[in-house]
């Protein structure tokens, strides 16, 4: 293995997206693993450069995530050798990566390898429907990484994956029009709101990635900075936060059992 650094850029709501970045960075070897939105909150200038670059993010609506588009689009690149960039999710993976792709062109930068991975859903809707255990999502992560890490140390171009093929990019793209629309302009978490058994403990706050929600004396208030990673909703240990006209979905709240929310606290 090379003594130079790989640098993961990750971005992740419940865990899965950092689990997969910690997977891949330990059989890589030598890395560093970096907060998409804590690099974004702590610096006005970004700069991505070095030998082997990654990026590991959830879809969102069958595309990246708004905050990805932001980075990017904020980021200056300098001289790197390969990119990797891998989306996890539990419905359409779209063209999520091809849009990723586009975003990278637009900064004269290519992906050399795109791997989608399937993972517990975090949208109740997409949990609801999702038919394996997450046991089976996390065998299948471990099997997958493990043929991605062959692939990057040969520094071998792979295809962008996608699932479903066009009929699926072609049906997303008509089904979340509007949700996409909404999480760009960052409206999404007018759809939360809080029972009366909130204990203001603060777990939301301090969960929040991007510092959308303040703790009043009351109850939460949310920013209208939302970034759609559903963590406060997921973390909340009453079950105080709700998401309008889903409370019929009502599922155990999720996080990945392998990373701690500590590790997820900003």
């Amino acid at each position: 293995m090379s003594n130079k650094i790989t640098k993961i850029y990750y971005f992740t709501g419940t865990g899965n997206s950092l689990k997969i970045a910690k997977d891949v960075g330990i059989n890589l070897g030598n890395h560093e693993l970096i907060s998409i939105p804590e690099l974004m909150n702590a610096e006005k200038k970004i700069v991505i450069a070095g030998d082997l670059v990654g990026f590991i993010f959830p879809v969102y609506f069958a595309r990246p995530p708004a905050v990805i588009h932001e980075f990017i689009e904020r980021a200056e690149f300098g001289n790197i050798s390969y990119i990797f960039t891998i989306a996890d999710g539990g419905g359409l993976f779209g063209k999520s990566l091809k849009i990723f792709g586009k975003l990278l062109v637009k900064k004269e930068k290519k992906m050399d390898a795109g791997f989608v991975i399937s993972m517990p859903g975090n949208h109740p809707k997409i949990a609801s429907m999702q038919r394996k255990k997450p046991v089976e999502h996390f065998e299948q992560e471990t099997t997958k990484v493990n043929e991605i890490i062959k692939i990057i140390n040969e520094r071998k171009t792979h295809k962008i994956e996608t699932n479903y093929g066009l009929l699926g990019s072609f049906f997303s793209y008509i089904a979340f029009k509007k949700p996409v629309e909404a999480s760009h302009a960052k409206e999404l978490d007018k759809e939360f709101y809080v029972k009366g058994n909130c204990t203001s403990c603060g777990t939301c706050e301090r969960i929040c990635p991007v510092n959308n929600i303040l703790e009043s004396i009351i109850l939460p208030k949310w920013q209208n900075q939302c970034i759609n990673c559903l963590a406060c909703y997921h973390h909340c240990p009453q079950k105080a936060i709700q998401i309008r006209g889903m409370e019929t979905e009502e599922l155990d709240r999720y996080s990945h059992p392998e990373i701690t929310i500590e590790e997820l606290f900003r």
